[in-house]
């Protein structure tokens, strides 16, 4: 067989690899404690996130939310009042920075952020890369991806957003960092190696998906939520 044999056999490979990959099932489990560095997010506590291949779903103290790939919302829900409403994730980042003020993360106004060249380690076990977004000599952030799982675009595009909330020059370093996010650390004056997201648990089924990203039964539409999240 000569190379050029050998070269179409590995593209016709490839491209029937694709498709399955793309329709691989996962289920990515993380934690987030945002609250650890931005108190006026104390209101939610720690929030459970779960990454599906159709898209993720986070678990607040009393509220819930989840999006599907390709929505232009997000649906979040107070389970206890069987309420709920949909947020643009567009509106995103104009909710987050109300609710900081100015107690945005330093540096968010300069100029562009540094970003460092991707260092390979591993994050409980798995396969992930560590990118050091520098705001100064002794302060950065470490942001490991990993690529163990397929690309979820609606989730990178709902974190781009929440990042853009608190800090829109943290968000766009952010944006050029490839893989999915499962650490990340920040390392301040005021904080010293706090993460604010962990990864708990990655798993190649996906039995709770559909129920997941979809709404229960007997939930009304509530003003009560918009006014809470300050959606317009």
């Amino acid at each position: 067989m000569n190379a050029m044999s050998r070269r179409l056999l590995l593209v016709l490979a490839l491209f029937l690899a694709a498709p399955l990959f793309a329709q691989q099932k996962y289920h990515l489990e993380l934690e987030a404690t945002p609250e650890a560095a931005f108190p006026y997010l104390s209101r939610f506590g720690n929030v459970d996130i779960d990454v599906y291949a159709g898209g993720v779903r986070a678990d607040a103290l009393w509220l819930n939310a989840f999006s599907r790939n390709g929505a232009k919302s997000i649906t979040v829900a107070n389970p206890l009042g069987r309420m709920y409403v949909d947020v643009a994730i567009a509106e995103i980042t104009d909710i987050l920075a109300k609710m900081a003020g100015g107690d945005r993360l330093a540096g968010s106004q300069s100029g562009p952020l540094k970003l460092d060249p991707g260092v390979k380690g591993t994050v409980s076990g798995i396969p992930a890369t560590r990118y050091r977004i520098v705001y100064g000599p002794t302060a950065w952030i470490d942001y490991w991806t990993t690529d163990v799982v397929p690309p979820n675009e609606q989730f990178r595009t709902i974190v781009h957003r929440l990042v853009a909330g608190i800090s829109p020059g943290t968000a766009e370093a952010a944006r050029k960092v490839p893989g999915t996010p499962v650490y990340v650390e920040l390392n301040f004056r005021r904080f010293k190696k706090v993460p604010i997201v962990k990864f708990k648990k990655l798993s190649y089924t996906a039995d709770d998906e559909e129920d997941d990203l979809t709404l229960g039964s007997l939930y009304v539409r509530a003003g009560v939520l918009e006014k809470l999240l300050g959606v317009r």
